[in-house]
């Protein structure tokens, strides 16, 4: 087995209680994370051909919780935990999706010896797992049914650990020592009720919200894992991931975000807030879970206090705080948003703004069409509402037993999902994800329709004349695309895959509708698919193409980092190429769900004036023979144009072109053989 790994994986049946090992080296063509997560789904949830693969819920759905190979080895941003199988949220039916989370896990599972957890089946009564080191014991969690988050931590913390002083007192680990605590990823009551927006958290309010992959431990009886280990990582080359994190902190600095602000394990970005489950700031989703639906500050006056201590409610109860939002970072104008807002919509409005929209229309309230009941609506903008938001759904009672299903599957009970989706009131662009940054950048936008919900990947946000995550644009629209060429191997030499034209013909014949604008998708889906979500490096520290006005780190880096810890001969593009075969694997388990060619489209609001929010919207085109950048605020999508691309983009991928489905030359030119007999058994093999 390569360095980087631990060389195991932890399989737990909770039917059967069996605990046993699979060799991490059955996998590894497929990297780590996201990648062995989904060969593994093939092969426990796929293979054995006993289900279709459309209840989330069902025992046999597999979820695993996996590291990638740079976890507990220094690389910053490398100790996320990735999570895939079947997911519960997505809409109209639910899909295999992947999702991620920080923190310590991964770094805590490598150190105990496992580069991941796959568990399936269904305990007949509560349980947790608690993982120290080698041993491997499945505990009775019926204690724990119905605690919080940070009162199950806590509950599991000093069962493991006693009273120990962590970071002040040693306490024994069979035969060693440690003054770490174990690391926990757990449900809340919005989990154990099988909700399809619940989170799994993790520590302080790490979470991995999207997906409702809570909702798949409460149907497992699975109240949390536990993993405290002490042993460690080879790599290959300690001294090159030591002078590669150098050149990086001295040349591409990322600093803290907030004073007090704290690290995942390991990075150097310092954009964790909180540093335990005590106490400490949230960041990103739930400290925005209290923000106004038109104000962007903490409603009812209130200070970033008040905003903590929503999110607090929303971690404690174990709710996914992006599926749910009463408001959004940024309300801005829409030319289309529905009334009673008047031209105003948070960036993405949420379950929790929509039944304020339907209250504010006269539909929803007490005895209204829609009842409300047991939400005080007069209180909506209140700490008090959340509270009672989060009983209601977990308790499913009144308007709560709708809301549970998710905010798509709500409005098409109450006869409101078409109008609703054409207003743009429910602004998800497809999946039943929420919009986030879908527009002007196209390659987010397109990976909606292809995968089965957010992308969550900022790898191109920046790259515009405002600069985005690199900082301010210093240079002209033709030095970005020259420079960004020379990273895009196996397309490097085409510039023309970073024009976003998107009007006229040079919108079909070079911009956002042509053969180059795939080749931009398909380069991003395998970059990502390897480095972020297979090497589980954190896409809010890297890629970072462009920095400072010039030349970024990326791909260069993540490449030195992967060097230095596995000792690969691997070349870039050969990394490349194994994102491609990840993309591939993921493409075939959503194929034999019931993935199609035809459900693959936006939303309506995609294709009208709006759909594009005025945050620095600025892209390099091509147009008339030159280059420039065009401020994009007023862009929106042509259905026709989608079409051509969806057709330019499968035959890049070699995919059916009418069907969308993998074809037997693509699978077996990637050494996947068995998948290719299967998917033909099945009828599901593109021609």
């Amino acid at each position: 087995m390569a360095n980087g790994y631990a060389g195991k994986i932890l399989k737990v049946n909770l039917t059967t209680k069996e605990i046993s090992a699979i060799d991490s080296a059955r996998y590894e063509e497929f990297g780590g994370g996201v990648g062995m997560g989904a060969a593994i789904f093939w092969e426990l949830a796929v293979a054995p051909g006993d289900w279709d693969l459309q209840d989330a819920f069902d025992p046999r759905n597999v979820i695993s919780l996996m590291s990638g190979p740079l976890a507990a080895t220094g690389v910053p941003g490398a100790g996320r935990t990735s999570v895939c199988a079947i997911a519960p949220e997505t809409f109209p039916t639910p899909l295999f999706h992947r999702t991620s989370f920080g923190g310590r896990f991964a770094t805590m599972l490598k150190l105990a010896g496992w580069d991941g957890v796959v568990v399936h089946g269904k305990a007949d009564s509560p349980v947790w797992i608690n993982i120290v080191n080698d041993k491997v014991t499945i505990e009775d969690a019926k204690p724990l049914w119905g605690l919080n988050t940070f009162e199950t931590q806590g509950e599991i913390t000093s069962t493991v650990a006693g009273r120990t002083r962590f970071d002040l007192q040693w306490h024994q680990i069979e035969d060693d020592y440690t003054t770490a605590r174990p690391q926990i990823v757990c449900i809340g009551p919005i989990g154990e009720a099988m909700t399809r927006v619940a989170a799994l958290i993790h520590g302080s309010g790490v979470s991995a919200r999207t997906g409702g992959f809570g909702g798949v431990f409460g149907s497992k009886n699975l109240k949390a894992i536990s993993v405290i280990g002490t042993g460690d990582i080879e790599v290959a080359d300690p001294a090159g991931v030591v002078d590669t994190r150098l050149w990086h902190q001295r040349n591409f600095a990322r600093g803290a975000t907030s004073p007090g602000a704290s690290c995942c394990m390991p990075c150097l970005n310092a954009d964790r807030k909180r540093n335990s489950y005590y106490g400490g700031e949230s960041m990103c989703a739930d400290e925005y879970w209290y923000i106004g639906p038109q104000t962007g500050a903490p409603m009812m006056g209130g200070s970033s206090g008040h905003q903590m201590r929503g999110a607090d409610v929303a971690i404690k109860w174990g709710i996914c705080t992006w599926a749910t939002k009463f408001g959004g970072a940024i309300t801005l104008p829409a030319p289309n948003a529905p009334p009673p807002f008047k031209g105003q919509l948070p960036m993405e409005p949420g379950m929790g703004w929509y039944i304020k929209y339907l209250y504010e229309l006269g539909v929803l309230g007490p005895g209204r069409k829609i009842d409300s009941y047991p939400l005080p609506m007069d209180q909506w903008d209140t700490l008090n509402f959340r509270e009672v938001f989060c009983d209601a759904l977990t308790r499913k009672i009144g308007i709560g037993a709708d809301l549970a299903e998710g905010v798509l599957e709500a409005a098409k009970k109450w006869g409101r999902l078409e109008e609703d989706m054409n207003s743009g009131a429910l602004r998800l662009p497809a999946w039943g994800a929420s919009w986030h940054h879908s527009l002007p950048g196209v390659d987010w936008a397109y990976s909606y329709i292809f995968m089965s919900g957010d992308p969550m990947w900022h790898g191109f946000f920046g790259l515009g004349g405002g600069g985005g995550f690199g900082g301010p644009a210093t240079y002209t629209a033709e030095q970005l695309v020259e420079t960004m060429a020379k990273k895009v191997v196996p397309f490097d030499g085409e510039p023309l895959i970073f024009s976003n034209a998107w009007k006229g013909e040079d919108a079909w014949k070079t911009g956002i509708y042509s053969s180059y604008k795939a080749k931009m998708l398909a380069w991003a889906r395998r970059f990502a698919g390897f480095y972020n979500e297979s090497m589980s490096i954190c896409e809010m520290l890297l890629p970072n193409f462009m920095a400072g006005g010039s030349a970024g780190p990326s791909p260069e880096l993540e490449y030195r980092y992967y060097k230095a810890v596995t000792g690969s001969r691997n070349t870039l593009a050969d990394t490349i190429e194994i994102g491609r075969k990840i993309w591939n694997m993921e493409r075939a388990i959503r194929v034999m769900a019931g993935r199609h060619r035809d459900q693959e489209k936006f939303a309506p609001f995609m294709h009208m004036p709006g759909a594009t929010f005025p945050m620095g919207g600025s892209k390099a085109v091509y147009q008339n023979g030159e280059w420039s950048f065009e401020d994009q605020n007023d862009l929106y999508l042509d259905r026709e144009g989608v079409e051509q691309f969806k057709t330019h983009f499968y035959r890049l991928e070699g995919w059916d072109v009418a069907t969308g489905w993998p074809t037997r030359s693509t699978l077996e030119e990637l050494g996947m053989k068995k998948v290719a007999d299967l998917m033909d058994a099945k009828g599901k093999l593109g021609g």
